[in-house]
């Protein structure tokens, strides 16, 4: 499975439910929300909420569901359920009724916006005699006009060739023993720790290694510049 596929595995929507043992006069027992995993959006970005009504038989019922946001941080559409991203760095919470029943309270973070996946440097890089890893593998998430630095977003590295079918027969690795490696991006835009790659130690390299990077937007969209890959090389002695 590519990094684009098991990231897209943690971003399917989720549930959130509240639920009481006598139903309202509307014979509504549960309040079912679907929002995105994590409950996160970028400022400036909308994302869709969704609200069912239950009764008791696990029915869903056609009546109103309400948003409301309990921060400055957000905004929400109160028919639509349509939440917006409004202070990068901070969180934002909201609540669902319909009728009586309220739902649990949801908190979403902010994300600084990203436009740009860029790389930095080159894109073929050489494991050197000796030396237990690979040069860094550097990119920088940007945004705006001058571009600058995005800081903590997620930036995924996936081992895409070799693939391996089971653990036992992997000969390389991400520095630390992983064929994945998600960073979050520093004040420079860059992984706050370096992402490298090494030889799995008793095994014979293969004679180079391929690396994709890609980061998303809340709700799975792919940041442009995601796709981009590092050739590693390991050569002969």
């Amino acid at each position: 499975m590519s990094g684009r596929g098991r990231l897209a595995a943690a971003l399917l929507a989720g549930a959130v439910a509240c639920s009481e043992l006598t139903a309202t006069a509307d014979g509504v027992t549960t309040l079912l929300l679907e929002i995105p995993l994590p409950a996160e959006v970028e400022a400036g970005q909308t994302l869709p909420l969704r609200g069912w009504p239950i009764n008791g038989s696990g029915d869903t019922l056609d009546l109103p569901v309400i948003w409301r946001a309990l921060d400055t941080t957000i905004t929400v559409d109160s028919v639509l359920g349509r939440l917006t991203g409004r202070t990068a760095g901070g969180t934002g919470r909201i609540v669902a009724r319909t009728g009586t029943l309220y739902s649990e309270i949801v908190t979403f973070r902010v994300l600084p916006r990203a436009d740009t996946l860029a790389r930095e440097g080159p894109a073929d890089l050489t494991v050197a005699p000796g030396e237990p890893a690979s040069p860094e593998l550097a990119v920088r998430l940007l945004a705006g006009t001058p571009p600058a630095a995005v800081a903590g977003r997620r930036v995924v590295f996936t081992i895409v060739h070799p693939v391996f079918a089971v653990p036992a027969e992997r000969t390389v690795q991400f520095t630390g023993g992983a064929l994945l490696r998600v960073a979050t991006t520093g004040s420079t835009g860059g992984p706050a720790q370096a992402v490298t790659v090494s030889p799995v130690a008793g095994a014979t390299p293969p004679d180079s290694a391929v690396v994709e990077v890609a980061a998303w937007r809340p709700g799975g969209a792919a940041i442009p510049g995601s796709g981009q890959r590092f050739v590693v090389r390991f050569p002969r002695s």
